[in-house]
């Protein structure tokens, strides 16, 4: 088989056998097991599931005579169609991994046992933050976070991600919200709970399981956020917020 050939058949995630067979039988349109083994060399039983495997990635299908099955080999041209599926799931899985970034990293092992910290810019950055916060309470056995909601704040997060909302009651999350200033979420949502202060403060915080974000706005208007992974920080965040929800009406 030409080296290019080779080439082709790798990008499209054919290992050796299963190039073996498909070049085989690109030449014979139709065959039997017996002949596809006896041009490759390789024992019927593994021709059988490599025959399988090309035809779930369509580029092999089967008919039966009777008793006896021959497998078809589909045209060249469908290797195009697997190349664009295998290029729409790599779009896919990278997207799933930018979005679990943040999680991945928190859990990035640190020497001493420091809390890891992370720094995040722009509306990007933000972004990831709220996926992250989604994520990580998604998996939690008590799915609820704790929000100190600023005013001043807040609407940059409305804008960055319009759905957080819809995403958090999908998932089937709770929230308690300690609104700081004027206002609160756009509309009446579902799970939540929400008390007021009547003082804005610059910071919107988030605590949710192990971790704790702080987002802010600097002076050119753009936000920026941290996250910090710490079971001490977080839970000394939980019994602070829980105690001023007691005090609040």
């Amino acid at each position: 088989m030409p080296p290019e050939i080779q080439s082709i058949f790798k990008s499209i995630g054919l290992d050796e056998k299963e190039s073996a067979v498909y070049a085989a039988m690109l030449p014979l349109g139709s065959a039997a097991i017996r002949t596809i083994a006896e041009r490759t060399g390789i024992n019927r039983g593994t021709v059988h599931d490599i025959l399988n495997s090309l035809s779930g990635k369509g580029l092999v299908s089967s008919e039966r005579y009777g008793l006896k099955r021959r497998f078809l080999v589909e045209s060249p041209e469908k290797v195009l169609d697997v190349l664009r599926g295998t290029e729409q799931n790599l779009i896919s899985q990278k997207k799933k991994i930018e979005r679990a970034m943040p999680t991945l990293m928190s859990f990035y092992a640190k020497q001493g046992g420091r809390p890891s910290v992370e720094y995040f810019d722009d509306d990007s950055g933000i972004k990831k933050i709220l996926d992250d916060v989604l994520a990580t309470t998604e998996v939690l056995s008590e799915k609820i976070y704790y929000v100190y909601s600023s005013r001043s704040v807040r609407d940059y997060l409305y804008r960055l991600f319009p759905e957080f909302t819809k995403e958090k009651i999908k998932k089937g999350i709770e929230t308690r919200v300690i609104a700081l200033g004027e206002g609160g979420d756009p509309v009446n949502i579902k799970l939540a709970e929400r008390k007021w202060l009547p003082q804005d403060a610059p910071s919107y915080v988030l605590v949710y399981g192990p971790k704790v974000a702080l987002i802010s706005v600097a002076e050119d208007n753009k936000p920026f956020g941290v996250i910090i992974r710490d079971n001490k920080i977080s839970e000394t965040q939980r019994i602070l917020f829980k105690q001023l929800w007691k005090l609040l009406k």
